[in-house]
């Protein structure tokens, strides 16, 4: 089995992340979901490096590929657009909640204001 420098490098970064990532669960900087998905990332990217041969051309066979090449390309669009869907949902949903909490405080700053606007007229009544 000839092994390629990638092969060492790329679990040593992945290593790293890994380590990285779980640090940063610990001192509670991510959430499980992230924690987990970045963990699985990681984790599959070593193995792809290790033996990439073999999850290649399975994955070109299962998916009906002709070259292995191609499947991964495919398989990586296809996680990028998922990925990118799950973070414009993600982003939409910030914006809600900070339009709510916005609309929120402007009312209650509102509703402050009147009262202190109550407040002076009556003393002076």
């Amino acid at each position: 089995m000839n092994v390629n420098v990638y092969q060492w490098v790329v679990p040593l970064i992945a290593l790293f992340y890994v380590v990285r990532l779980v640090n940063q669960y610990k001192v509670k900087k991510r959430l499980i979901k992230g924690t987990i998905f970045w963990f699985v990332f990681w984790v599959s990217i070593s193995i792809l490096a290790i033996i990439p041969d073999k999850i290649t051309i399975g994955l070109a066979n299962v998916l009906g590929f002709k070259d292995n090449v191609n499947a991964i390309i495919f398989v990586g669009v296809f996680f990028q657009f998922l990925f990118l869907y799950y973070l414009s949902n993600t982003v939409e949903r910030l914006e809600r909640k900070v339009t709510e909490l916005v609309r929120k405080i402007a009312i209650e700053q509102t509703l402050a204001d009147e009262e202190k606007k109550e407040l002076v007229e009556t003393d002076f009544d």
